[in-house]
């Protein structure tokens, strides 16, 4: 199942939720927008910040760490012909680029917190 895919199926879920909690049926014909003014935010979002707030994390960890010397290790060998799948760092990368952010900005924490949390434009 493609990355898209199951981002769809997951807001599909979250909106179901939503609206059984806040006691909405389909037959009033609310639309997702509507229902969301409450000032909730789409589940995809909190997902990426997370993702991003871990990635800055990675980045300010000292270079003996395992992890941060496990994301830097470049992967030997190649990869297969066709289409590639979406790898969690390209998707991050893409996610900074959406928000005008790069990897030094990692480094001033409250400033990195205040950007990741801005919505997507």
């Amino acid at each position: 199942m493609s990355s898209k895919r199951k981002e769809a199926k997951l807001e599909r879920t979250e909106m179901g939720m939503l609206r059984w909690i806040m006691v909405i049926s389909l037959l009033e014909r609310l639309e997702n927008d509507e229902i969301r003014r409450a000032g909730l935010v789409k589940i995809t979002e909190v997902i990426k910040v997370s993702q991003l707030r871990w990635y800055g994390h990675v980045l300010r960890m000292d270079d003996e760490e395992g992890v941060k010397r496990a994301w830097e290790e470049p992967v030997r060998g190649r990869r297969s012909r066709g289409r590639h799948r979406i790898r969690w760092r390209d998707k991050v990368k893409e996610d900074m680029e959406r928000r005008g952010l790069v990897e030094d900005d990692a480094f001033d924490r409250r400033q990195w917190r205040r950007r990741i949390r801005q919505p997507t434009p």
